[in-house]
């Protein structure tokens, strides 16, 4: 375990590393990642735990970061939009006349950004051994059917997400999700050694398997269907480690996430290191929609334009104090956000899924503790 720290009480460190290890010995994980920024500084790194059985866990290896991957393809999208090469309200189909079937047409960029494109699932026959066929990825996402008119509900687009606006990338900026994030992005931050969109064949001996740690879940809650052993058994393959699938597998260190996040509190305020505008960050983290019952997660959420939004009553999974963070979730296993309250952009990424209430206590019980420590 390796800490640096500069920004954080003594008292306060000492107790996140506790935490940090304890969370360990709890068997919530085999190992993790934690790192904090705190006035665009790192001011604390944190590696523990293994990365399989009998392998420690170090900084080299890739964790999974799940859905805490959406913020990054939306940065991109954002930024085509500060370029002037798209409009927030324009319509996807515009740009991708294939998308337009299926009671799709009227979806916007907005609409997609923010949950409410009316596509939330795949087709049934989505065949995950060719998911890391971008081609086929996009034609499924393009052929799905609206489940509501676009713009008139909410409910969270687990997959499409990424490959909507993916494509919509591709076709005006010519460049794959991996390649432009490398080089727009992760390269400007110095972070593209440690993290990317999927990873090239190089790097596939450094990714972390993640672990069925419960077999829980909110739509089973007693296991029975073993949902959790699926899930780390499909993203756990090759072929999900070798494709593009920028709403969920993105691979990389919690340094290299929670540096994005401090990035972006860098754009809110216009400083070195932004790689967005102020006006542009105002506009992602303001509410683009809100329900008290979220299609398809069936809780209370609040989106902004890739980022979920704190400080919504009833949201099951908020474990912030009021209103402002702005971040992502990531399948019972990661999360990222910035609390501009106080100046903190956070990475937690475990290797581990969990049942919802430890991975409420998990993240909850982190947050609260660095949120503490702040001098």
């Amino acid at each position: 375990m390796t800490v640096v720290a500069r920004g954080l009480t003594r008292e306060g460190l000492g107790y996140i590393e506790a935490l940090f290890a304890d969370h360990i010995a709890r068997g919530w994980h085999l190992g993790a990642q934690l790192a904090v920024y705190r006035g665009g500084e790192l001011v604390l790194d944190l590696v523990g735990g293994e990365a399989a059985p009998g392998q420690r866990l170090t900084r080299h290896h890739r964790m999974l970061l799940f859905s805490s991957t959406k913020p990054l393809m939306a940065i991109a999208v954002l930024r085509l939009i500060e370029q002037r090469r798209l409009r927030l309200d324009d319509r996807i189909a515009a740009h991708w006349p294939e998308f337009g079937t299926g009671g799709k047409a009227t979806a916007t960029v907005r609409h997609a950004l923010s949950h409410r494109a009316g596509c939330p699932q795949l087709p049934t026959d989505f065949d995950l051994n060719r998911v890391d066929d971008w081609e086929y990825a996009v034609r499924q996402t393009a052929s799905v059917r609206a489940q509501w008119e676009p713009g008139a509900d909410v409910g969270y687009h687990t997959l499409t997400f990424g490959w909507l606006l993916g494509e919509l990338l591709r076709r005006i900026d010519g460049r794959m999700p991996r390649q432009y994030l490398r080089e727009e992005l992760f390269g400007p931050l110095g972070v593209d050694s440690e993290l990317s969109i999927g990873l090239d064949a190089r790097d596939l001996g450094r990714r972390v398997p993640v672990h069925a740690m419960s077999e829980v879940t909110r739509h089973d809650p007693t296991g029975a269907l073993r949902s959790t052993s699926r899930v780390a058994q499909a993203y756990n393959s090759e072929v999900v480690a070798r494709a593009q699938i920028p709403a969920a597998n993105g691979f990389g260190s919690a340094r290299a996430l929670a540096k994005c996040y401090a990035a972006l509190l860098a754009s809110a305020r216009g400083q070195r290191g932004a790689v967005l505008r102020p006006e542009t960050i105002a506009e992602a983290t303001r509410t683009q929609s809100e329900t008290p019952r979220d299609r398809s997660q069936d809780i209370p959420k609040r989106y902004g334009l890739g980022v979920y939004l704190s400080g919504l009553a009833g949201d099951p999974f908020d474990y912030h104090d009021g209103a402002g963070v702005f971040g992502h979730a990531g399948q019972q296993s990661s999360v990222g956000y910035a609390d501009p309250r106080h100046d903190l952009a956070v990475a937690y990424v475990t290797n581990g899924l969990q049942e919802p209430d430890v991975v409420y206590q998990r993240s909850a019980e982190m947050a609260t503790a660095i949120r503490a420590a702040c001098a």
